[in-house]
């Protein structure tokens, strides 16, 4: 029985190796991996540091990597980069969590080049393409989604410009929400991004901008999956706003038609029920 239980214990610490060591040629190619082969012993040779639940840790692998100077993520020269999104859960919320994270690690100009949906698997994939001299660091993007409660299950490298993230976003959730309880008046300051509030039951949101400012009302109703209900654009200046809240909202979304300088001076918001 012992000499089995040893056989077993075998078996699976060498499957756990085997899988340490494809991921790590996966993310230096196997050139790095062979020239770099005895460092790359010693630092994952306690395989239980690089798994959690059962599971291969990611984000743990790269970060050892990258602490070694054996993960490059640098191009010769400014390239088109391609991100792909593969996520278990189907909302058109997703892109615009994906835009968020993007956002937060200071990425503002790339363009979404598709997104496909297969409602039989409830899968949804969404395409990235940045102009860039780095490829985006696996590790901060990883901890970017995971702070929006979005699992990363794996990452794969298909050549250093093309790389591919497989998440569940089922309990995803977004950061810089503004809450905005019923029959309360709330200024805002300057933006930097579009505002993102969230409501609980209500009716009506009035929507006042500040003296001097310029402002071409855009605003989103979302569902609470982060799917737009009803947009609001108008190409006229306002210095108020008032609109229903369709029923069924749960986040509003307001910025400017043009630019988010025409009111650099914030809003001032009443939901009312």
């Amino acid at each position: 029985m012992k000499k089995i239980l040893f056989l077993f214990l075998c078996l699976f610490a060498f499957a756990n190796s085997s899988l340490i060591e494809n991921k790590i040629i996966n993310f230096i190619g196997l050139n790095e991996y062979n020239k770099n082969k005895n460092i790359i012993n010693v630092l994952f040779k306690d395989t239980n540091k690089f798994y959690s639940g059962g599971e291969l840790d990611i984000v743990a692998v790269l970060e050892e990597l990258k602490n070694n100077g054996l993960l490059k993520l640098h191009f010769n020269s400014p390239k088109d980069f391609i991100l792909e999104f593969e996520t278990t859960h189907i909302a058109l919320g997703n892109l615009y969590i994906i835009n968020n994270i993007l956002s937060a690690m200071g990425y503002h100009y790339y363009f979404t080049k598709g997104i496909e949906k297969d409602s039989q698997l409830n899968m949804m994939k969404l395409d990235v393409v940045l102009n860039t001299e780095y490829i985006v660091d696996p590790i901060l993007l990883s901890l970017e989604l995971q702070k929006r409660n979005i699992r990363v299950k794996d990452i794969i490298q298909h050549n250093p410009d093309r790389w591919t993230y497989k998440i569940d976003m089922r309990n995803a959730s977004v950061n810089d929400i503004i809450k905005i309880s019923t029959n309360e008046k709330v200024s805002l300051q300057k933006p930097l991004k579009p505002y993102m509030i969230q409501i609980s039951e209500a009716k009506e949101i009035n929507i006042t901008s500040k003296k001097l400012d310029t402002w071409f009302p855009y605003i989103v109703f979302y569902d609470e999956n982060f799917n737009p209900i009803y947009t609001v654009s108008q190409k006229t200046i306002y210095s108020g706003l008032k609109s229903a809240i369709p029923k069924g909202t749960k986040y509003i979304q307001i910025g400017d038609l043009y630019n988010l300088v025409n009111i650099k001076r914030g809003l001032t918001l009443v939901i009312k029920g």
